[in-house]
C-alpha cells in the first residue's frame, strides 16, 4: 500500500504494533503449456533469446510487483498486460492469450493439476510444505528472489508490551498446532509464528523492497 496508494490514512510502521506473522501463501510462477519451457532456467534462456516476445498478466498493480522483481533481477523483458480482476486474467492465461503469470498458488494449483497451466517454480525463499516437489525461483537460477502473500496480526501502536507478548504467545501456539497447520496446508498456506520483533523487521524490509520495485517498474501510486 505505501508503494501503490496515495494519501493512506495510516503509517504502516508507526500506527501499528506488530504481534506475529501467522502464515504465508505461496506464489506460483506459471506458464501456458504452449510455451516450450519446463522450468525457470529454460524460461530465462527463452526470454533472453527472444526479448519482448512474451507477456504476463496481473490482476492489479500489487500483483504485478513479483514479476517486476523477477524482471529486475534477471534483466529480462516481459510485456505487462494488466487486468481488472483475477478471473479474466486467469481465463486469458488458460486460453493462451497471456503467456506467463505469478499467481497465488491456491487459485493456480487446480489448473496446473489439470494440465491447463504449467507450474514452473514458487516465489518464496524456501520450498513449501504445500508444494514440496516444486523448486523455488531462487534455486532455479535467480538466487535471492523472494515473494509471497503473507498474513499476520497487528494491534494499535500503543498496545502495552505485556499484551503484545501475551497475544504473540497464544497466537503462535495456535498456528503451530498440527491440526491448524494441516488445515492451512490444505488451503495452500504455510503457518509461521514469529516474534513481534521479527515481524516488525519483516514489514519494514517489505515496504522498502516493494517501493523500490514499484518505482523502477513505473507503477505510480493511485
Amino acid at each position: 500500500n505505501p508503494a501503490l496508494r496515495k494519501n493512506l490514512p495510516y503509517d504502516t510502521l508507526k500506527d501499528f504494533a506488530p504481534i506475529t506473522q501467522t502464515a504465508v501463501q505461496q506464489l506460483l510462477f506459471v506458464s501456458h503449456p504452449s510455451i516450450p519451457v519446463k522450468g525457470i532456467k529454460d524460461l530465462l534462456a527463452l526470454l533472453k533469446a527472444e526479448p519482448n516476445k512474451f507477456n504476463y498478466g496481473s490482476s492489479s498493480s500489487a500483483v504485478a510487483l513479483p514479476m517486476e522483481l523477477f524482471k529486475s533481477m534477471t534483466g529480462t523483458q516481459i510485456q505487462h498486460i494488466p487486468y481488472k480482476g483475477t478471473a479474466p486474467m486467469m481465463n486469458d492465461l488458460i486460453g493462451g492469450q497471456v503467456h506467463l503469470a505469478i499467481a497465488g498458488a491456491v487459485g493456480a494449483i487446480p489448473h496446473v493439476k489439470s494440465g491447463r497451466l504449467r507450474g514452473l517454480a514458487i516465489g518464496d525463499s524456501k520450498r513449501s510444505a504445500t508444494l514440496p516437489d516444486t523448486p523455488t525461483i531462487a534455486e532455479s537460477g535467480v538466487p535471492g528472489y523472494q515473494a509471497s502473500i503473507w498474513t499476520g496480526m497487528f494491534g494499535p501502536a500503543k498496545l502495552p508490551k505485556a499484551l503484545v507478548d501475551l497475544l504473540n504467545k497464544q497466537v503462535v501456539r495456535i498456528v503451530q498446532e498440527p491440526g491448524f497447520k494441516a488445515k492451512m496446508n490444505q488451503m495452500g498456506s504455510d503457518t509461521v509464528g514469529s516474534t513481534p520483533e521479527e515481524w516488525g523487521r519483516f514489514i519494514e524490509v517489505e515496504i522498502g523492497k516493494w517501493a523500490k520495485i514499484a518505482k523502477a517498474a513505473g507503477l505510480r501510486p493511485e
